[in-house]
C-alpha cells in the first residue's frame, strides 16, 4: 500500500509540474527584446506565426520616435530583427510589438557604460476574439 501511495504522489508532482510549466509558457509571450553587444542596437525576437504585419513602435514620453511594419512574407515562423536605436536621444524609451493576437511593451533603459540597453517587460495584452453562446 505504501508503494502505491508513493507512486501516486510522484505522479501528482510530475503532473502539477507539467501543468505549471505549460501555464507559465502560455502567460509568457514569445516576443522578447534582447540586449545586444553592439552599441545602440536592440534585437526583437517574435516567435509566432501570423498572416498580418507586425508593428514595432519605439516611443518615449514625447510620442512615437520610430515605427516599422514587418510583413508576414519576410518571416515564416517568426523573426529576429536588429534595430539601430543610437539616434534616440533619451536614456529611457519603450518598444511596443503589436501583432494581430498579442501586444507586448518593453521599457528600455540605457546602461551606465554607454549605448547598450536593458529591456524590462512592462505589459502583455492578448487579443482573443469574443465567443458568444446560445444556451
Amino acid at each position: 500500500m505504501k508503494i502505491q501511495t508513493i507512486i501516486a504522489a510522484g505522479l501528482a508532482v510530475v503532473a502539477s509540474t507539467a501543468f505549471s510549466v505549460q501555464a507559465q509558457s502560455e502567460l509568457s509571450p514569445s516576443i522578447k527584446v534582447l540586449p545586444s553587444a553592439e552599441d545602440g542596437v536592440v534585437k526583437i525576437l517574435y516567435a509566432y506565426e501570423t498572416s498580418k504585419p507586425v508593428e514595432v513602435r519605439f516611443s518615449n514620453e514625447n510620442g512615437i520616435l520610430k515605427t516599422d511594419f514587418v510583413k508576414p512574407g519576410q518571416f515564416a515562423n517568426g523573426f529576429l530583427k536588429k534595430y539601430d536605436v543610437s539616434a534616440i536621444d533619451t536614456k529611457k524609451f519603450r518598444v511596443e510589438i503589436i501583432a494581430d493576437n498579442v501586444s507586448v511593451t518593453y521599457q528600455l533603459t540605457e546602461s551606465k557604460k554607454g549605448k547598450t540597453y536593458t529591456p524590462y517587460l512592462e505589459s502583455t495584452t492578448y487579443k482573443q476574439p469574443l465567443v458568444a453562446s446560445n444556451n
